[in-house]
């Protein structure tokens, strides 16, 4: 009896180990589709129709992704993640449906998305601590209000999980901040949104407030103000200006621009334009509908730029070679 019951119990778990795989099979493709028709649904509308280009991409998706990511996705550690972008594409998709940018639909939309794509709140306290510093002041309230994203390799869509700038506002002024260093690359002021009251008066975000106390009236008393605001902020700019050839560029009532290059490090931007080019350049064709195309290699070097007040004031930071990584 005892052998009976054992080869019964055998040949049962013999039966079901193949059905436990099968489903456990079935349950990793769902989770491979789920993932993909994610991913796709945050570059392509919802509507369009699963061809051309939406599927070439969700394939893509579905043939590179590993099993073993799929069971992770499944089992927990990378669930989030699908939800996340399940949820980013349905909110890509309501911003899409209301195109009207002061429509509530459109806003909450907005608002939502914005925060489901940021860093963390504390990963953001540094970048909030730095605004404050080059601000002075050191309880001002800063807002968050979004992120820029790169593209995919190969530009098959947009990296919705790796902010490649964020943008914050505060006292009237609008600031990009580097989420990789949290150095503040970018400061002016902030767009003013305005509107009617009921009552039909207009109403609008309030101006910076600006120092245009007669400090400073004269190109050789602008530089040691300029210069000494950015060897006190370096750690927040992230810019080492001794490194750097200072130029002054010039004045408007009441502001100075000055700039500091790097001659030492210079980089490439190599484009393609179309149109009104020299076709004697090396490389110019002419297209099937007549234009003429040629591949355009130009150098330029990092700088960095100030427009300040002439009561010492900086109201405009740019610094143009963050990006590129040679600062």
């Amino acid at each position: 009896m005892k052998k009976r019951s054992l080869k019964i119990y055998i040949i049962g778990v013999a039966l079901l180990i193949p059905t436990l795989l099968f489903i456990g099979a079935l349950q990793i493709k769902g989770a491979k589709e789920k993932y993909c028709l994610a991913q796709t649904h945050l570059q392509f509308p919802f509507d369009e129709p699963m061809d051309g280009d939406k599927w070439d991409f969700y394939s893509n998706c579905y043939n590179q992704l590993t099993w073993s990511d799929a069971g992770k996705i499944l089992l927990g550690s990378r669930s989030e993640e699908l939800k996340k972008a399940q949820r980013i594409a349905k909110l890509n998709a309501t911003m899409t449906k209301n195109p009207n940018k002061d429509s509530q639909q459109y806003k909450q939309a907005r608002q939502e998305f914005c925060l489901l794509t940021a860093r963390s709140s504390e990963d953001r306290e540094k970048a909030v601590t730095n605004i404050q510093k080059f601000l002075g002041k050191p309880d001002v309230p800063v807002n968050f209000v979004c992120s820029r994203f790169n593209s995919l390799p190969d530009d098959k869509g947009t990296d919705y999980f790796s902010p490649a700038s964020e943008y914050y506002e505060a006292m009237g002024f609008s600031f990009t901040v580097d989420p990789n260093t949290n150095y503040i690359v970018e400061v002016g002021e902030a767009t003013r949104r305005w509107g009617y009251n009921d009552d039909g008066t207009r109403w609008s975000d309030p101006m910076p407030e600006y120092d245009y106390t007669a400090r400073y009236t004269t190109a050789q008393e602008i530089r040691p103000v300029a210069e000494k605001f950015m060897r006190d902020n370096q750690d927040i700019l992230g810019v080492d200006i001794t490194q750097m050839t200072y130029e002054f560029e010039g004045t408007k009532p009441g502001n100075f621009f000055v700039r500091w290059i790097d001659y030492k490090h210079p980089y490439t931007k190599e484009y393609e334009m179309c149109g009104d080019v020299d076709r004697s350049l090396e490389g110019a064709y002419k297209q099937e509908n007549g234009a003429w195309c040629a591949p355009i290699k130009e150098t330029h070097y990092p700088l960095v730029s100030l427009t300040i007040t002439q009561g010492g004031q900086v109201i405009v930071y740019n610094n143009d070679g963050w990006e590129i990584e040679k600062l």
